[in-house]
């Protein structure tokens, strides 16, 4: 209980600064859609970002993985989360400045599916892990190029730990996109 309330205060609190944030103008927000890569799997992400300043930018995403652990018996699974996070420009090309670095990170809550939600195998074989709700940490690192004033190219790469997964503790994400910006 204590964790979701964790949670929860973290999320209220990101949505309190950018409600703060936006009383004081001249401030920017976009959207965002990434495909790529997940552990045994593929992943789509989607981001709404605030941005303060041009240095840090609040970030809200979504991820769906659709994944099928390989070993004796292919077991599939899913996995769904939200993650809060807070993204820091670490470097800017000098002369074009049009390509950024970020990094960033925070927390994350959702839920994974193991085998659809039974614990048998075709093969009668019983599977010890079951689906349920998770939460953990993130650590991430984008690269932006922007293509015109509203739109940009988008490399995301995210590492997760999930405390609490039975699928694995530690899962990557590595994801191609675009990003739009709605004002």
């Amino acid at each position: 209980m204590r964790t979701k309330l964790f949670f929860i205060t973290v999320l209220f609190c990101l949505v309190a600064s950018s409600v703060s944030g936006q009383m004081r103008g001249n401030l920017a927000s976009s959207v965002g859609v990434s495909g790529g890569y997940v552990e045994d799997g593929y992943g789509i992400m989607g981001t709404f970002n605030f941005h303060p300043n041009r240095f840090q930018y609040f970030q809200i995403s979504v991820l769906a993985a659709i994944a099928e652990d390989k070993g004796a018996q292919n077991i599939p699974y899913n996995i769904f989360t939200i993650q809060p996070g807070l993204y820091y420009r670490v470097f800017m090309a000098p002369r074009r400045k049009n390509f950024s670095l970020f990094l960033g990170g925070g927390g994350l809550f959702g839920y994974e599916v193991i085998n659809n939600g039974s614990n048998e195998l075709p093969t009668g074989a019983l599977i010890n892990g079951k689906s349920q709700f998770i939460y953990g940490l993130y650590l991430g690192a984008e690269m932006e190029i922007g293509l015109s004033n509203d739109f940009s190219l988008l490399v995301k790469a995210n590492e997760y730990y999930h405390v609490n997964s039975d699928v694995g503790n530690f899962y990557p994400y590595v994801g191609v996109g675009l990003r739009y910006f709605l004002f």
